[in-house]
Order: structure tokens, then C-alpha cells, then sequence
């Protein structure tokens, strides 16, 4: 599996991915300063359309999906309904009008992108006034007993120590310097919450299936041990308790 390619992963992506927490969904959306149903919304790298869901529900009636990879985008019309506007881009080179957008979301896909290059972008989409937010929701992986185990297996059996997606790490650490001193935005703020969500034995191990950075580093037989070893973990409960934290940046220009 290439790093990054989510061509077979796309029905556990759409099935075990988490949502996204419901407040900061609202805090972005009243910072573009317009009635949801008049804002006119990119939801960029949108994978199976989670997050773009989560604009829909608020009250976003004018919202397209912009996603590279075609099993995701089919899989996201699945999951939004076959009249849903899924087009094909990328951050970089999204094919939507200038200043066409109030608001261009990056949910759990900023770190994929050329930054500079998907910010030029956004700032040509993006109306004068406009607003970009990425969002992320990791585990907090440290609170749960069962994930540190599983956390544990990942360190002593596999070496691995870093995770390229995991939304602690990477671009995270400077995003907020990126965004302040890129020359677009005027103000750039920061908000964070958590969810506790029980997920069942076939939700959490489905998760992991969805992942792509650890099945690009152990390779397919590896990551199949790894998902056995899982399992056995989580046999001995009925339930595992994951903490999310939504993390949110939300720039307006």
C-alpha cells in the first residue's frame, strides 16, 4: 500500500471513521459571518464526505466535495446520495472559480497536501472575506487503558514510534505560525474539544483497517498480525472507550 493512497480502504473509511465534534462544527461555520444556509462551502479532501456531513447538517445547503480518489468519491456519493456534487481535485488544484467560496474545510487531509501550494489555491477559491479551517480529531490514546495497550504493541512489536495523520504531530505543531504568516489571513484562531465515544469490537478493529499510514509502513503481511494481535486485545471487552479530540484552526482572511 503507497503511502497516502486510500484506493482499498475506502469502505472501512466510510463505515469506522469517527464524526467530528458538533460545537466546533458550529464555531467555524458562525466565523464566516453568514446564515449557514447562505454560505456557499468547499469541503476539500473530503475522503467518503464525513465532514461534509457534519457542514450539511449544520445548515450548509451550498456545500461541494472535492476528493482525488476515485473509490473515496464513490463511496462518498454512497454515503451523501447520488445527486451530491463529489468532484475530482485536489487541494492544489481544486477546478472551483475564484472567489467562488466563503468557507474551504480540510478535515483530517491538510497533512497530505503540498501546504503552500493547496494555500495559494484556497486564497484564489476563496471570497474576500472568505474562511479556511483544518480540523482533526485524534485518540487520545493515553486516557484509555485498552488503546495505550494497543498503542504499546505498535512501539515494542513494530517499531513504530510517529504517526504521519494522527493529528498531534507534523504540520499540527506549526499550523498556527503557517496560516499567521503565509500573508492571506487576517486572524487565525485555535479550538479544541473531546468526545467519548464506546466503540464496539468490529467498530474499533474497522478503524484501524481504514488507517493508511501504519499499513504503508508494516506492509500487508505485518499490518495482518498487527490487526490479530488487536483483536485479541480488544477480545476480553464488550466495548472500547476512545477519546477524540476534535482540533480545529479556523483562518479568515
Amino acid at each position: 500500500m503507497r503511502r497516502g493512497d486510500f484506493t482499498n480502504l475506502a469502505n472501512d473509511y466510510a463505515k469506522y471513521r469517527p464524526s467530528y465534534n458538533k460545537d466546533l462544527v458550529d464555531l467555524i461555520i458562525n466565523s464566516v459571518g453568514k446564515k449557514p444556509k447562505t454560505i456557499n462551502a468547499a469541503d476539500v479532501g473530503a475522503g467518503t464526505g464525513i465532514f461534509t456531513k457534519c457542514l450539511i447538517d449544520a445548515g450548509v445547503n451550498s456545500v461541494v466535495a472535492i476528493e482525488p480518489n476515485a473509490k473515496m468519491r464513490e463511496a462518498g456519493i454512497k454515503f451523501l446520495g447520488k445527486d451530491f456534487k463529489f468532484l475530482d481535485g485536489t487541494a492544489e488544484k481544486t477546478g472551483l472559480r475564484i472567489n467562488s467560496m466563503d468557507l474551504v474545510s480540510m478535515a483530517s487531509s491538510f497533512h497530505w497536501t503540498k501546504i503552500y501550494d493547496a494555500l495559494k489555491e484556497f486564497d484564489r477559491i476563496l471570497s474576500p472575506k472568505g474562511t479556511f479551517s483544518a480540523i482533526w480529531n485524534p485518540r487520545l490514546t493515553n486516557r484509555s487503558p485498552i488503546e495505550s495497550e494497543v498503542e504499546e504493541l505498535l512501539k515494542c512489536n513494530y517499531n513504530i514510534t510517529s504517526r504521519v495523520s494522527l493529528g498531534l504531530s507534523g504540520v499540527t505543531l506549526k499550523l498556527q505560525d503557517i496560516l499567521g504568516d503565509c500573508g492571506i489571513f487576517k486572524t487565525v484562531e485555535y479550538a479544541d474539544s473531546v468526545d467519548v465515544v464506546q466503540r464496539s469490537q468490529k467498530e474499533y478493529i474497522g478503524a484501524w483497517r481504514s488507517v493508511n499510514d501504519i499499513q504503508s509502513q508494516l506492509g500487508k503481511d505485518k499490518f495482518k498480525k498487527f490487526i490479530y494481535e488487536v483483536e485479541h486485545v480488544v477480545s476480553k471487552h464488550s466495548f472500547v472507550e476512545v477519546h477524540y479530540l476534535t482540533r480545529v484552526w479556523i483562518a479568515t482572511k
